[in-house]
């Protein structure tokens, strides 16, 4: 089903009237048709229950909840009263009817407040939906929580409940260019009409059809590199919030009536993954970098690759030169001063009396990766090479190579020209109508639009040199003089 104009629609009601909340608005509604939870960080007055009353209007049923919690919160003011019809028959059970076990979206302000006594239950409510009445377990309807705190939890026992929420918002007061807006602003808000809202049975097909959408490979890459990143900046991500996420980008692309999640709709990692307020600018900073382009092809890696190569070129144009086995692959001493090939496989080879003589280095796959940059651009770099003088009777007369080295020189520099080739084609097809995706886009702000155009612009102007390289050391290598 087309969906697309449905949501671009409720988006525009849920935003007006609201200053720079846009991207909470967006994430709201977002958490909503995902079944997942925001939370929002900032102080009392930035809007954040009013985002959460507009948002139970955008549902065509369910009821509505809303409470603060203190350190002395109780659980009935959760879950509901005790029945005493019920306690006189020996059974302990809540009356639940205008509380958080009935309600479809809720708005729980000082989450962080809670205590020991809700903590459990709450838990199995947010993420299992599920909730304990006496001697049963049954279903909530719970589409959604939206929670306020103007503090991050504090103590061991809170973190589980921090992690329920997947997505993250610091909210602050309106800038001083909106000030004035602020003290203009009409109070009034109106409620989509009934045909416009959305039906449990709907957002339940939206998250069933969604969940059939397959991940780009370039989005899995970026999702890899990213994993590394965090690695790198001590940011603990469970594997159980990596899947959440991965159903929150195919619910974003889905939506926005793609066909599949791509690297456009990683617009929502860096809301999903901070566990500190301050974490958030590195984590934009590094998806702005990223977010356009595959991360496997970054202008740095390419050019650290034909870097390599290039070194390759005046090894084999220098007088001294590498010492070569009968098949005319270079050689190099190992740790254990044996001789090694750069020949591809792992295999030992044997002499007649099948004594191992050396073994050979695995070569990687042929991808832009960074580890490949580590491994192809000097793939036995931690060996010495065997290098041996070669006379020369002239300055003008070059080194002649055998046709094997030579032959899988412009093999492997082929491989990557194809590569690069078909890379850069890929980013022509995402340039192409990139306007008028982006201004179509429900969830990208025009912002990152705008960095998206000019990530594509320069990738393609730096890659293209890039290329250009490439074709010259091909053409370089290819004019090496082969022996007889």
């Amino acid at each position: 089903m087309d969906v697309k104009p449905r949501i671009a629609a409720l988006i525009e009601q849920l935003q007006q009237g609201l200053l720079e909340r846009d991207t909470p608005a967006r994430l709201a509604l977002l958490a909503a048709l995902s079944g997942e939870h925001l939370l929002l960080l900032g102080p009392p007055g930035t809007a954040k229950s009013e985002l959460s009353r507009r948002l139970h209007t955008l549902l065509a049923d369910g009821a509505y909840f809303e409470r603060l919690l203190t350190r002395f919160s109780v659980p009935e003011e959760l879950f509901g009263p005790l029945s005493i019809k019920a306690l006189e028959q020996d059974r302990y059970l809540r009356q639940t009817r205008g509380y958080l076990p009935e309600a479809s979206i809720a708005f729980i302000d000082e989450i962080f407040k809670a205590n020991s006594a809700i903590l459990n239950s709450l838990l199995t409510l947010l993420n299992e939906r599920r909730f304990d009445n006496g001697n049963e377990r049954r279903e909530v309807p719970l589409v959604s929580v939206i929670a306020a705190s103007n503090e991050l939890p504090e103590g061991a026992e809170l973190n589980a409940l921090y992690d329920r929420f997947l997505l993250r918002y610091q909210v602050a007061p309106v800038s001083d260019q909106a000030f004035t807006a602020l003290l203009t602003l009409d109070q009034g808000y109106r409620a989509p009409p009934p045909e416009l809202r959305l039906s449990g049975c709907e957002l339940a097909a939206i998250r069933e059809l969604a969940g059939r959408l397959p991940l780009a490979p370039a989005l899995v890459r970026l999702l890899t590199s990213l994993r590394a990143f965090l690695a790198e900046q001590e940011i603990a991500v469970s594997d159980r919030r990596w899947r959440k996420l991965v159903k929150l980008l195919r619910v974003s692309a889905y939506c926005n009536g793609e066909k599949e999640a791509g690297l456009l709709d990683a617009w929502l990692l860096p809301h999903c993954l901070w566990q500190q307020p301050d974490q958030y600018p590195r984590l934009a900073a590094w998806l702005h970098e990223h977010i356009a382009a595959d991360p496997g092809f970054s202008p740095a890696l390419v050019a650290e690759l034909v870097d390599s190569w290039q070194q390759r070129l005046a090894q084999d144009a220098d007088p001294v030169v590498p010492a070569l086995d009968e098949q005319g692959y270079q050689l190099y001493l190992d740790e254990a001063g044996q001789p090694v090939t750069e020949r591809e496989g792992l295999r030992p080879c044997r002499n007649a009396a099948g004594e191992v003589l050396y073994r050979q280095p695995r070569l990687p796959d042929s991808s832009f990766t960074e580890r490949e940059i580590r491994n192809l651009g000097g793939s036995l770099d931690q060996y010495e090479p065997v290098l041996e003088s070669y006379p020369r009777p002239s300055a003008l007369q070059p080194r002649a190579w055998p046709a094997a080295h030579l032959a899988a020189r412009l093999a492997q520099l082929d491989e990557r020209i194809d590569e690069l080739d078909h890379y850069l084609g890929w980013l022509a097809g995402q340039r192409q109508g990139l306007e008028r995706r982006l201004e179509q886009h429900l969830w990208l702000s025009p912002a990152l639009g705008e960095q998206v155009r000019r990530q594509l612009e320069r990738q393609q102007q730096e890659l293209g040199r890039q290329r250009e390289r490439l074709g010259q050391l091909r053409q370089a290598f290819a004019a090496l003089p082969v022996e007889d």
